[in-house]
């Protein structure tokens, strides 16, 4: 029987029916994740942990890469987590760390190959200090809950009780617990379950998206029924923008502390450098969290409201190649805001259209003229062959939407004039009004 990494190929399969039929049933994966404050001597128990983990796994990596340079051998990860108890003899402070957060750290590895072979993502790289780490705990751990506010967590090899800061209930029983450090020092429990997620109501609209950097998005919503679309232009927050002058302002301050100015320079890292990182990795971690937040929100009220949801298959990663535009591609973090699409329409049975990333959607007319001179600074234009006048944006979303309701096998409606308004009138409670404006009376789709 054939074996991929150690597992017949039909318990592979089996693994994915189940997890199939647990998500046919409304059953998926959710996470939970709480703030922890540590004492001196649990930062310290965790600090070292982590440090075992990542050296294990930089380890396995190093041995695989080398075993494949010099022999060929193929990646197999049972074969790797059996050199952990000899690894435990050779370098004793391993035995420190929970024997169950070595061997999850060799699944990380096994997974990182897993994506790579299948060219989901790039060739697994090195950890290092700097950027946090984490440490996977499936059995051995055990939270109680002190009050509505907070929790206990004990977790093997450590005497005394984490404290969580727990600010939601957990209805579930979590099946395994993460701890997380950040590069700003802070520490996180994240809890994983399966939950039961109801799906919403079925709806008669359907959305389609057009990403873009003046504007987060702007979108184009047609009613099933009244076969009448809606526009509304969704301004980019640019957290990363509003936050560069401070954060230019505190790399600088940064490079005059005490620090290794190169790889062979033994010049230790002084205190004052090591406390104002933390500063920047605080600042980052403030744009972070400002981001998530709005993507959240924004993601999910475009889900509650429409049941088909159509966006492009953008190639951000060649995109991203523009030294000009690279820094505000990767601010707006389309990528993320996409598969936070993807998994609530499945989460709450809405249907999510991905469309060919070759489709023209900003050039093609409705008379079916393509225009083939349009550049990325023209925001509007005039079709030669019929006269219709185009907000390059809006009959983007137009194009994308009417593309997805296709494929979707809905008939293509009969359109009539656009009337704009907002998705949802509740996101303008917390999107910036700077530029979300709207025009009347446009030629559109007449």
């Amino acid at each position: 029987m054939a074996k991929v990494n150690g597992l017949s190929k039909e318990s592979i399969e089996k693994r994915k029916t189940q997890r199939q039929n647990l998500q046919a049933i409304g059953y998926h994966e959710y996470a939970y994740k709480f703030r922890i404050y540590v004492d001196k001597t649990q930062r310290e128990f965790l600090n070292k942990s982590i440090g075992c983990v990542r050296f294990i796994y930089n380890k396995m990596l190093y041995l695989s890469e080398e075993n494949y340079k010099n022999y060929e051998f193929t990646w197999n990860i049972y074969d790797y987590k059996k050199l952990i108890p000899e690894f435990k003899k050779i370098y004793p402070f391993l035995k420190e760390c929970p024997s169950q957060a070595l061997q999850e750290t060799v699944w990380a590895l096994d997974n990182a190959y897993k994506k790579y072979f299948k060219g989901e993502s790039n060739k697994p790289v090195f950890k290092k200090k700097k950027n946090g780490g984490s440490i996977h705990i499936p059995q051995g751990w055990r939270l109680e809950y002190i009050n509505n506010k907070f929790g206990k967590l004990y977790i093997p090899k450590l005497k005394t009780p984490l404290k969580v800061r727990m600010h939601i209930n957990i209805n579930e029983t979590p099946k395994s617990v993460t701890i997380v450090k950040e590069p700003s020092g802070e520490f996180y429990a994240v809890f994983s379950c399966i939950r039961k997620i109801e799906k919403l109501p079925n709806t008669n609209k359907a959305i389609g998206i057009d990403l873009g950097i003046t504007n987060y998005i702007t979108t184009s919503q047609m009613d099933l029924l009244e076969k009448n679309i809606k526009h509304n232009k969704i301004a980019n927050p640019k957290y990363l923008k509003k936050s560069i002058k401070k954060l230019k302002r505190l790399y600088r301050q940064l490079s005059r502390k005490q620090h290794p100015r190169a790889k062979d320079d033994k010049t230790l890292k002084s205190n004052n450098f090591i406390k104002h990182a933390k500063k920047v990795a605080k600042l980052h971690k403030t744009v972070k969290n400002q981001r998530l937040d709005f993507l959240h929100k924004l993601s999910k009220a475009i889900i509650d409201e429409n049941q088909i949801i159509v966006v492009e298959d953008l190639n951000i990663k060649g995109m991203i190649k523009n030294k000009y535009l690279a820094q505000s591609i990767s601010d707006v973090s389309w990528g993320k805001f996409l598969r936070m699409l993807e998994y609530k329409a499945r989460w709450y049975g809405r249907e999510f259209v991905k469309i060919n990333r070759n489709y023209p959607s900003s050039k093609l007319c409705f008379c079916g003229y393509k225009n083939n001179a349009l550049k990325l600074s023209d925001r509007v234009w005039i079709c030669p062959k019929c006269g219709r006048f185009y907000d390059r944006d809006e009959h983007a979303a137009d194009m994308v939407l009417l593309e997805g309701i296709i494929q979707v096998g809905v008939e293509r409606p009969e359109l009539t004039p656009v009337e704009r308004a907002l998705v949802d009138d509740r996101i303008q409670q917390w999107i910036p009004k700077k530029p979300s404006f709207v025009e009347a009376g446009s030629l559109l789709l007449q």
